[in-house]
């Protein structure tokens, strides 16, 4: 098999994957509007580590949230907090999170067959979340297609696996297939094509942020992990394309969550104040 940093065949493309747009959702406003009221662009990956006794992970999970709250316009949750918590549990912290008008991405990269994707989900809008990230790789028709149809009738975000963060990343996303694409420009048509919210594309791999954000519509959005404690890069991603920026270990596993995340907030403040990444989309 082999891996390629983007195919050739697609790298000289200059038209979109689809040029027409859609007008904003529900969610995709609401994130922009809370990114708007809070001048940030900053999402919490409330990412606590493993604990055998877990009887303080909900209040530990909460003052993190409150000490951070002022600047942040997201909150994600992963299976650290899911499998640590009780159902009830994660509707009281969704619920403190949502009082503070700020949305809830359940992140667990959802990737079954149609009726598990469906209960799944259900549970998770139950439960308080304002979006969902699902793993495109397991196709629409009898996989996502439920989740995405559930979600627009609800106002709910469902946000796919574009290009993940970690190093080992290329040996999926950049794999080459028969036809001369990439995994990942796969994942991107089909982002496209079901029109998604957004895309999950990695803060370490700046040049595909570029490259994604040239062939989506404008009103997906980008949301990039992998700052901070990964290595990846906060600045260029958002000049290259990123929306949002999702940070974890780096907030979470500080000393002082509050000052690490008021330090990105002023980091990143003078670039969302600018108006930024005119090159990109031009």
């Amino acid at each position: 098999m082999k891996i390629v940093q983007l195919s050739e065949k697609f790298r000289m493309q200059s038209e979109p994957l689809r040029s027409e747009d859609r007008s904003p959702t529900r969610f995709q406003e609401c994130l922009a509007f809370v990114s708007s009221q809070k001048r940030s662009n900053t999402i919490l990956a409330l990412d606590l580590d493993f604990r055998r006794d877990t009887s303080s992970v909900l209040d530990d999970a909460l003052q993190i949230f409150n000490d951070t709250k002022d600047y942040l316009c997201a909150v994600k949750i992963n299976f650290h907090l899911l499998f640590s918590l009780s159902g009830e549990q994660i509707g009281q912290l969704n619920e403190e999170i949502i009082k503070s008008g700020i949305p809830s991405i359940a992140d667990i990269k959802l990737n079954d067959i149609d009726n598990t994707n469906r209960v799944a989900t259900e549970y998770l809008w139950k439960r308080g979340f304002s979006a969902v990230i699902v793993n495109p790789f397991v196709g629409y028709e009898g996989g996502l297609d439920v989740v995405f149809k559930r979600a627009s009738e609800l106002g709910k975000g469902v946000i796919t696996l574009a290009y993940m963060s970690h190093k080992g990343a290329d040996e999926g996303y950049g794999l080459e297939l028969k036809d001369g694409q990439t995994v990942f420009e796969l994942l991107l048509g089909r982002a496209v094509l079901w029109q998604a919210d957004g895309i999950i594309m990695g803060s370490t791999r700046t040049d595909r942020i570029a490259y994604a954000r040239r062939k989506i519509p404008g009103s997906m959005m980008i949301l990039s992990p992998g700052s901070g404690a990964q290595g990846g890069m906060s600045r260029e991603s958002y000049l290259a394309g990123s929306d949002y920026l999702i940070y974890g270990r780096s907030i979470v596993e500080s000393r002082s969550p509050r000052d690490s995340a008021r330090q990105i907030y002023e980091t990143m403040l003078p670039l969302i104040e600018k108006g930024r990444r005119h090159e990109v989309h031009s």
